[in-house]
């Protein structure tokens, strides 16, 4: 009789405690205060290769952090430097041909400076009959010849010079390359995932690292018809935390950034019935997190009211 009334007794014990977190759960979902249930996410990032190399070192690991520009990566840069150096030698060649060919200019003008003095004076002196015209004619031929030669000059020193420009186009563009061999952290956070290690090839455009941004984190949660006239952009809510037992829970103010402007169907995660049948509006708080207490896929409550 004893074990029957035990038994009995540990029965009803079990009864009230599941008959009075029911009650818990439901009064908390019918404070007037509670706006919905949500899970933490944040910003994330990926860093990328914007050329194609080796990964001589891979810096950091998942799970360390990451400040905005430090390095996380390191692509071979053997082929560029090579280039690099094919290119200052071929630049160092063409500015000794554009030396010489200004030498040969300034030569090639004062020999032309020369013969229209002389020509000037015997075409003179041949309109008088001092001296005969196959001597004017003579000079008249060389001075067409120097400058036919000036100006094949300056051709040559343009067409010189044009390849330089080129060159040093040429030079810049590796140079970039050189500094793209470098990944850097776009933003401050947290290594999420590593996607490539020491030794295999990195490929433009394809992720090396993700880095989620901590700095600021945001909750998407939904909200029925009735209670969207009492909330707006811009207006602060609570993110509560749960915390151990015997533990205050721990809010964090946010602020309401965007509301959905059509109604969807409620997610599967509202378990009510009478909730599943209902209409509700997407909205997303987000709240400065540079304490880092909001972490990446914490189960979380909104609701309303300023921070005290």
């Amino acid at each position: 009789m004893d074990v029957m009334n035990l038994k009995h007794s540990g029965g009803i014990v079990i009864i009230m405690t599941v008959t009075m977190l029911l009650f818990a759960g439901c009064s908390r979902t019918q404070d007037k205060d509670f706006l919905g249930s949500a899970v933490v996410d944040v910003r994330t990032y990926q860093a990328s290769a914007t050329v194609q190399g080796q990964l001589i070192s891979v810096l950091k690991n998942e799970g360390d952090d990451a400040r905005k520009g430090d390095l996380l990566a390191l692509i071979d840069t053997v082929p560029s430097v090579l280039k690099l150096r094919e290119i200052e030698a071929r630049r160092r060649q063409l500015k000794l041909e554009i030396a010489s060919r200004s030498a040969d200019i300034t030569a090639v003008k004062s020999e032309v400076s020369g013969l229209k003095r002389e020509l000037d004076r015997i075409s003179d002196l041949a309109k008088k009959g001092s001296v005969p015209m196959q001597q004017k004619d003579k000079l008249e031929t060389q001075y067409a010849t120097a400058q036919a030669k000036l100006e094949s000059a300056q051709r040559a020193l343009s067409a010189a010079s044009a390849k330089l420009e080129v060159l040093q186009t040429k030079k810049e563009q590796v140079e970039d390359q050189l500094r793209r061999c470098t990944v850097l952290s776009p933003v401050e956070g947290t290594i999420l995932i590593r996607f490539k290690n020491q030794g295999e090839i990195a490929a433009p455009g394809l992720p090396l690292y993700e880095i989620a941004a901590y700095d600021t984190a945001q909750v998407d949660f939904f909200v029925p018809q009735p209670v969207l006239s009492q909330i707006s952009v811009g207006r602060t809510v609570r993110i509560r935390i749960d915390r151990p037992e015997n533990q205050d829970a721990f809010f964090v103010p946010a602020r309401i950034t965007w509301i959905a402007d059509e109604a969807e169907f409620s997610p599967k995660n509202i378990q009510t019935r009478q909730a599943r049948n209902e209409l509700v509006f997407q909205v997303r708080a987000q709240a400065a997190n540079t304490d880092r207490v909001l972490k990446r896929g914490l189960p979380v409550e909104v609701w309303r009211g300023e921070m005290e």
